[in-house]
């Protein structure tokens, strides 16, 4: 059976099992396989065979845990997300030796977090800092606090944790995190990260045009890449 399976087509999957699916059956037999991991989501309406896909996971540092901790108990329905820079390690061939904590809030509240943290981690936090201010006041474990958009992906298994839909952007979007490794880098982030891992592209690419840069990120994949879009 392919690995691309476009929105119901997944149940040509089913013919040797079943003949004549009404599409109450086909939705049990979809949730079946989504459940049992055979298939994963790959945008709206839209799976493939998991094969030898994983679902991404980073193990979050203490700090990064900690910050998460001090938002959600004093800010009550906070929307935020946080990245690390050591994130990028996994994909790149120059490692990062030196890690930064970026922390996306909500614009409204960013500078409340701000000053929160600040408390805790004074001398080591910037807000919305220029690329010139970040890198010569940059330090290891460096905490960057930036203004988080809407339609920002939430997290899979903690909504503050930054799974590879937003950052697969932000490296396009991002400044400070683009300036922290060579664009030469870009093709295999792409290749590693779409051939590992499953990726929900229809919210990859709702964020990306939501940042203004999902044009450029769609022509980057086609011409620079390996990687076959799922939802052309």
């Amino acid at each position: 059976m392919s690995n691309h399976i476009y929105g119901v087509t997944v149940f040509l999957s089913l013919i040797d099992i079943v003949n004549n699916l009404s599409f109450h059956i086909m939705e049990k037999h979809l949730k079946k396989y989504l459940q049992s991991g055979e298939i994963a989501r790959v945008g709206r309406n839209a799976y493939c065979v998991r094969g030898n896909l994983r679902d991404y996971k980073y193990d979050y540092s203490d700090l990064s845990i900690h910050i998460a901790k001090i938002l959600n108990d004093e800010f009550y329905d906070l929307d935020f997300r946080i990245s690390e820079l050591y994130q990028m390690n996994c994909f790149l061939n120059h490692q990062i030796a030196h890690n930064v904590i970026f922390v996306f809030v909500e614009k409204e509240l960013s500078t409340s977090a701000f000053e929160r943290l600040k408390k805790e981690y004074a001398g080591n936090i910037l807000i919305n800092p220029t690329e010139d201010d970040f890198f010569n006041y940059r330090r290891d474990d460096m905490i960057v606090v930036r203004n988080l958009l809407t339609e920002s992906p939430k997290g899979k298994n903690e909504v503050w944790h930054t799974d590879l839909e937003k950052m697969l952007v932000d490296i396009f979007s991002e400044n400070l995190i683009k300036a922290t490794f060579s664009e030469s880098e870009f093709p295999t982030i792409y290749e590693e990260a779409f051939g590992s891992y499953i990726i929900d592209e229809s919210q990859m690419f709702r964020y990306a045009k939501r940042r203004k840069s999902d044009g450029r990120i769609k022509r980057f994949i086609q011409e620079e890449t390996d990687v076959e879009l799922r939802l052309e």
